[in-house]
Parts: structure tokens; C-alpha cells; sequence
């Protein structure tokens, strides 16, 4: 077991070839986290809907945000709770509202994402507010760079078009330099019908920080942009693998399965109103799956180890999550897995599934339950 743990932390951080296929098990670290103090700390009867997102941060220190309670709780290298922490300005009259996640830590400040103002808020181990900074734009993802700079994925709304970018941050000025954006017409609310299987198909591009460049993957061309953090363009590079095509025949095995899915939340629900009417949309939409469909070359990445990055196909379900170790410095793909686990139903987002220093850290539902929600380290065997 050792040596088969050797050799995955190797293919993953280190391979210069492509391996077979593999399934890598996520095993509970049994010393992380030992009285389960998330469950204790959750508060709420302990459900799904009450966690925002896990950060896990250089020290192997992390938090997780309860942003509709005002509360971040705090927890050491071994998952010990240290503390709930609520955030406040010095003077004690004016109160911060729309609170958003913590992304990350910079000169040992905690930052948030940016609320409805475009409010940015830097606060402390106490949670005094020591600065905050406010950009005209929403913000689904951040990145610390380095001392002075934050990269950020956001966008703004035009009147018929979206503008998606990525940009970086000067915390010093508040002012920020757009290195990649595109357009994207907006949707109209008047649709009739909605085709399931296009939720696999990912527009927005991903960021990460890898030896001290800034990497834009962008899902539907396969390229990775690299910049230095002044946001000069470094390089370009292809990913090497094909993006998947869905058939007409797949397609509507997907939007049934959606179909059932979603009459099962009808039924249980106290008001589906809502389900109802998106089920009338997804009914209407068997009629409109008339071509294949080309999906984007992946729906979701994470950083891993070294200087690579994990690109999933799919990201849903255990066993079901086949993805691409791809290594930045390489230019290519170095393996191929998906990951599994026997005791936790895996929830595999940017919100609930970090991988840090070899290990994967999670707030996942142990298998078979709704409610019994805990934070877990796992490693990978």
C-alpha cells in the first residue's frame, strides 16, 4: 500500500508519461479532524445549505465561510476548531452586509469575494476589517498572487450582452488590468424548454497559480494563457486531448434522467412551483434535441499538486468523475483517473474539494446520509 501510494503522489506530482487509466480511493485520514469539531461548529442541524465554501490555505490552515451568519469558522493544520469568527468594523456603527466567501489570505488578511456593492473586505485573525476595496464588477473566483496582487474572474452586465474576464487586482490602487474577457449574448428569459445535457458544456475559464505565473484556463478553445502577475502574456499552450461529443441518443438519456430526477424533488417538496415549471421545460426540450453536441474539453479544474493542474470531464459522481493530470510545465497530460471513496458520497466543487500538499480536503456527507456533514482530510491510495 506504501509503494501504490508512491507511485500516485509521483504520476501526479512528477510523471513524464502518460499512464493507464486508474482509480485513485480517497481514504479518511483518521488524525484530521478526530471530534469531527465541523459537525459541532456547523450549527443549523448541520446541512449542505448552511456551508458556503471550503479555503484551504498555505499552512495547511482552513476555513470554512457561513456568509448568511456572518461567522467564518477557523481550524489548524490537524482540523481542530479554533474559533468561529465574525467580521466588524474598529468603530462599531457601521455593519458589513452581503458577506461573501473567503477566497484567500494575503499579508495575513483573510479577503472575501466581492458582495452586491462590489465590496471587498480584509480583515484579520479577530475579524477587524483593516481594508476593504470596491471594483464595478461581480467576482465568481480569486487568487492570491503575491503581496500586492489578487487575479479574479468576474464579469459585468451589458444591456443585451454578459462580458466575462479575468483580471488582476492591485490591492494598493483597488485598480485592476483586464488580461482575457469575451462577450456572450444574454439568454432570454422566454425559453420554452431547457436541454439538460448543456450544463456540461463550461464557458467560463479557470485561474490558478503555478511557479509564479498566472494560468487562464479556458474551457471551450482547450488552451492555457500564461501571464506574469503584471499581466503580461507569457505564453499559449494546446491541451492535448479531444473534447467529447454528446449524441442525440445520449443527450436525451440525460435530459430523462434529469426529468425523473427533478418529478422524485417535485413530489418531496413542500412548494414545486418551481420544479414544475422547470420539468415543463425539460419535457418541451426532448423535442429540440435534434443535433450532437460538443462539449467544452472540461466543466470543472483544480490545482494539484507540483505544477499541475486536474482537468475533470465530469465531476459529479463517484466513480464518475474522469479527469486529466495535466502538467503545466510539461505541456501535457501525464495521467488519467477518477476518484472514489467508500465511506463519504463525494461532492466534487471549487466550494466543498481542495487538494493541498498531497492530500484532499472536503465537507462531505458521509455516505448514505443528509445530514451527517463533515470536515475530512482524505488521502489518496
Amino acid at each position: 500500500m506504501i509503494m501504490k501510494k508512491l507511485f500516485l503522489i509521483l504520476t501526479l506530482a512528477f510523471a513524464s508519461y502518460i499512464v493507464d487509466a486508474q482509480t485513485i480511493n480517497l481514504v479518511k485520514d483518521d488524525s484530521y479532524a478526530v471530534k469531527d469539531d465541523f459537525f459541532d461548529a456547523l450549527g443549523q442541524a448541520g446541512t449542505l445549505y448552511n456551508v458556503k465554501k471550503l479555503t484551504v490555505f498555505d499552512d495547511g490552515t482552513a476555513m470554512i465561510s457561513h456568509t448568511n451568519e456572518n461567522r467564518y469558522s477557523l481550524f489548524d493544520e490537524n482540523g481542530k476548531h479554533l474559533k468561529d469568527i465574525e467580521i466588524y468594523y474598529e468603530d462599531g456603527k457601521k455593519k458589513p452586509f452581503n458577506l461573501q466567501p473567503v477566497f484567500g489570505k494575503i499579508n495575513n488578511l483573510y479577503f472575501t469575494g466581492s458582495n452586491s456593492n462590489g465590496i471587498i473586505y480584509f480583515f484579520n485573525d479577530n475579524g477587524l476589517i483593516v481594508n476593504e476595496i470596491t471594483i464595478d464588477c461581480s467576482v465568481y473566483n480569486m487568487i492570491p498572487l503575491d503581496d500586492n496582487h489578487i487575479a479574479f474572474y468576474g464579469g459585468t452586465s451589458w444591456r443585451t450582452k454578459w462580458r466575462d474576464f479575468v483580471a488582476i487586482l492591485d490591492i494598493n490602487t483597488g485598480k485592476y488590468k483586464i488580461i482575457f474577457d469575451y462577450y456572450e449574448d444574454t439568454p432570454s428569459k422566454n425559453d420554452d424548454y431547457y436541454i439538460y445535457a448543456k450544463a456540461h458544456v463550461n464557458k467560463r475559464p479557470e485561474i490558478f497559480k503555478v511557479n509564479d505565473n498566472l494560468i487562464v484556463a479556458i474551457p471551450q478553445e482547450g488552451v492555457l494563457k500564461v501571464f506574469d502577475f503584471a499581466g503580461n502574456k507569457v505564453s499559449e499552450h494546446k491541451l492535448d486531448w479531444k473534447p467529447k461529443t454528446l449524441s442525440v441518443e445520449e443527450q436525451k438519456k440525460i435530459q430523462a434522467k434529469a426529468i425523473a430526477k427533478y418529478k422524485q424533488e417535485a413530489a418531496d417538496a413542500e412548494h414545486n412551483i418551481y420544479f414544475n415549471d422547470f420539468i415543463l421545460r425539460l419535457e418541451n426540450g426532448m423535442d429540440h434535441i435534434t443535433q450532437p453536441l460538443s462539449l467544452s474539453e472540461f466543466t470543472l479544474a483544480m490545482k494539484c499538486n507540483g505544477d499541475n493542474i486536474i482537468f475533470f470531464e465530469y465531476a459529479e459522481e463517484s466513480g464518475q468523475n474522469s479527469f486529466h493530470t495535466y502538467s503545466v510545465g510539461q505541456h501535457k497530460t501525464i495521467s488519467q483517473n477518477t476518484f472514489q471513496c467508500s465511506d463519504f458520497d463525494l461532492s466534487i466543487t471549487k466550494n466543498k474539494f481542495v487538494i493541498h500538499n498531497g492530500y484532499v480536503y472536503g465537507i462531505q456527507n458521509v455516505k448514505g446520509s443528509e445530514d451527517k456533514l463533515r470536515l475530512v482530510r482524505f488521502e489518496m491510495k
